[in-house]
């Protein structure tokens, strides 16, 4: 039996850039979401930059009768998702990450709200990547970095130390992310890295200058037959 689950990413709803009105980064969402009800897929996770104020009810309003999974973004505020989300919520840290062991794989669901990963975390992690099975980790932020203006200006902070702690465990190791904006496919020795377009709008490829497009919209479906892992992005065109 095949398993999908859709991974969307930066939804960015009810905030005041790039749109100036309320309704152009929810009808993009409401048009990702019919387009994964349309593929048969009842499982999504969402790797942050929700939204701010009425976006944030808005998003799990739409997603209630479906299994989700979520990660925070930099635009995300824990005190205001962890009233509707709480699943690995840490009210210490103020972070949300978990870890969940299926079949074939490991599933981890890291925080890099703040930027960076804390200490406490990466401790945490270190521990959870014991494990005789390939692992598969959602995250806001990409791991590996892309010679590019967003990743210069939009980087995790301690992303090398991150690294080195997933690069000294031998089993293989899928990074699903986000936050810029754009498709991407990173090998680096045992990690594999997809960054998945964003629903609100993309980011062009630059090494110079910040350039968005507001054409696209986008989501990847990422497809689990028992030991064999793969993944394909999925384009909407927008009429606004």
């Amino acid at each position: 039996m095949i398993e999908k689950i859709a991974h969307i990413t930066d939804l960015h709803l009810d905030e005041q850039f790039p749109f100036d009105d309320h309704t152009s980064a929810r009808e993009r969402f409401d048009s990702i979401l019919n387009n994964i009800k349309k593929n048969n897929i009842n499982d999504i996770v969402c790797t942050g930059d929700i939204g701010k104020n009425k976006g944030i009810t808005y998003f799990f309003e739409q997603l209630k009768k479906l299994n989700f999974s979520i990660t925070l973004g930099n635009h995300d505020n824990f005190t205001e998702i962890v009233k509707r989300y709480n699943w690995g919520a840490n009210y210490d840290s103020k972070k949300i990450y978990r870890s969940v062991l299926e079949n074939h794989f490991k599933f981890i669901f890291l925080d890099s709200s703040s930027g960076t990963i804390d200490i406490k975390q990466l401790i945490w992690l270190e521990k959870e990547l014991i494990s005789s099975k390939p692992t598969i980790i959602f995250i806001h932020h990409p791991i590996i970095g892309l010679n590019l203006k967003v990743d210069e200006i939009g980087k995790l902070k301690n992303r090398k130390a991150l690294t080195k702690i997933l690069t000294k465990v031998t089993n293989e190791i899928t990074i699903y992310c986000g936050h810029y904006h754009m498709e991407s496919t990173l090998v680096y020795k045992n990690i594999t890295q997809f960054i998945t377009p964003a629903v609100a709008f993309q980011i062009k490829k630059s090494i110079d200058k910040i350039k968005i497009d507001t054409t696209i919209s986008g989501y990847r479906i990422i497809q689990i037959e028992k030991t064999k892992l793969s993944s394909k992005v999925k384009f909407l065109n927008n009429a606004n």
